[in-house]
């Protein structure tokens, strides 16, 4: 997919420019050859050709490309992308000798458009590269913003969300006689939980909410575009296929909404206007003023960015294949539904407070992250150091980018019996840690110093929403459920290719 559309680019371009782009690219690409000559002990891997390496391998699923390979080349290869060494990994041994034992040297993060245009020059946490700044910025997360105190807070926000979900669900489906986009539903639950957890405002049906979300999708489509200038750097200002343009305007856009939500908060705080609950913009304001924290302004909208891009596409896809096993296995749904009722009963809804004593509901939502884990591939990290891995004592030198399967760890034979069966049970009883600090049999939120900080956040938004759609509602697919299509498609994460639609009986009046 990514030489492709190289390729498309390219295509497009003036026939001279086309030629100095191949000149300098083979001459970098010489200059690269030599300088990594000396290296000996790579992992093994495929054949990389000059200029492109081995772009040409990655399809529209790179993560079943990269398996596809590493079933050949083994649990450890050395790819090149376009002139970038790259080192894949895709078992949990190797994931945790990169994860734990070398996860210092594999903490930073290599440049990008994205982290330079997009995101105030490397402000973002999930862009920054390892050092003061993003220990400095890590530290507001976890003491700060993602605390089980302060996430509690936002109880009452995803309660009354949930809730309004269950009403609309119901009135779209005509009161059960017509098959609703559950898809979509669950799109617009994740993305009010998140916007009103981070500004206050509701991202509802109406114009103003739906600019929000389509402004969020326009940054997670510039965050996911492959950059050419990135893959090869020579042909930088080009700009071929005109990403570095778009970056630069879909961050105009985008600091245009976060100035308008931190002056609608300032203004606020002026009038002594203030909610109940405190967002995440109230929250970093008042202790900038306060002096708490060291935090400028692009900071904070660095923040809103990763809490926006970050929580919303990983919830939505993972409960959009969370909802698609329900449908495609009635069994496993009715167990779901009798537990929660026995703990909830049969006459009010489901509240956060019950959600620990759910633990099947636990196990469906950890075994849906281990099939279909909403970001397959660990974004890449960059080595700062040489290192020497495995068994066989392999080198990897500094500048190296990691990228380990997730998809693959998953679903790997040697550690999950019946890997390809959504079987919840096989995590009753089991404490299993699934984010990525002391297990690394399944990885939906990466792991190590890079781990996802806002894992638990998203956790207990899935679960809570899980367990009320359970609840109020029976489903059905339409036709059989055993041929429900399970086709992927990888945009901002990994999603159904189609939609689900389903049919909702209802079972509890009190949800609508």
């Amino acid at each position: 997919m990514a030489f492709s559309r190289l390729i498309e680019a390219a295509a497009a371009a003036e026939a001279p420019t086309i030629v100095i782009v191949l000149l300098l690219s083979f001459i970098f690409y010489l200059r690269r050859r030599n300088s990594s000559s000396s290296i000996t002990r790579l992992p093994p891997g495929p054949f990389q050709w000059p200029v492109i390496g081995n772009l040409h391998q990655f399809g529209r699923l790179p993560h079943l490309s990269i398996q596809h390979l590493a079933n050949k080349y083994g649990p450890i290869m050395w790819l090149r992308l376009g002139y970038y060494p790259v080192v894949v990994v895709s078992t949990t041994e190797m994931a945790k000798e990169f994860l734990k034992t070398h996860d210092l040297a594999f903490s930073s993060r290599p440049k990008s458009g994205v982290g330079e245009h997009l995101v105030y020059n490397y402000k973002s946490m999930g862009f920054s590269p390892y050092g003061d700044y993003w220990r400095h910025i890590r530290r507001v997360w976890m003491t700060e913003l993602m605390t089980p105190k302060r996430l509690s807070s936002f109880r009452s926000i995803r309660e009354e969300e949930v809730c309004s979900l269950m009403r609309s669900i119901w009135e779209k489906s005509e009161q059960g006689r017509v098959a609703v986009n559950v898809s979509k539903a669950i799109d617009w639950i994740s993305s009010s939980i998140v916007w009103r957890t981070v500004a206050g405002k509701k991202c509802s049906e109406d114009r103003d909410g739906k600019d929000l979300c389509d402004m969020v999708k326009r940054l997670m489509l510039t965050v996911k575009e492959v950059n050419g200038r990135e893959i090869i750097p020579c042909i930088g200002w080009f700009d071929l296929q005109g990403v570095t343009r778009r970056m630069k305007e879909t961050h105009r856009i985008f600091d245009g909404v976060a100035q308008n939500i931190i002056d609608q908060h300032i203004n606020g705080r002026k009038r002594e206007q203030s909610s109940d609950v405190k967002d995440i913009v109230d929250v970093l304001l008042e202790m900038a003023d306060t002096g708490a924290i060291n935090i400028q302004l692009d900071s904070i909208k660095a923040i809103i960015f990763d809490v926006l891009t970050g929580g919303i596409e990983t919830a939505t896809s993972s409960l959009e294949w969370t909802m698609t096993e329900m449908v495609r296995n009635p069994d496993i749904a009715r167990k779901l539904q009798q537990e929660i009722e026995s703990v909830v009963g049969k006459h009010r809804t489901v509240t956060e407070s019950d959600l620990p004593n759910i633990e099947y509901l636990q196990c469906v939502v950890k075994e849906s992250l281990r099939l279909h884990p909403p970001a397959p591939l660990i974004f890449p990290r960059e080595s700062t150091e040489a290192c020497t891995v495995g068994a066989k004592r392999y080198v990897i030198p500094p500048k190296t980018r990691l990228m380990i399967n997730v998809w693959a760890i998953g679903r790997d034979p040697a550690v999950w019996e019946d890997p390809l069966t959504f079987k919840p049970e096989r995590f009753m009883g089991k404490d299993m840690d699934i984010k990525g600090r002391s297990d690394f049999r399944m990885l939906p939120f990466g792991g190590g110093r890079r781990g996802c900080p806002g894992a638990q956040m998203a956790i207990g938004n899935m679960e809570l929403i899980l367990a009320q759609l359970m609840h109020c509602f029976d489903w059905r697919a339409e036709g059989d459920p055993s041929e429900l299509d399970m086709s992927e498609a990888l945009e901002t994460s990994l999603s159904r290719k189609h939609n689900l639609f389903a049919v909702p009986t209802l079972k509890l009046l009190n949800c609508i």
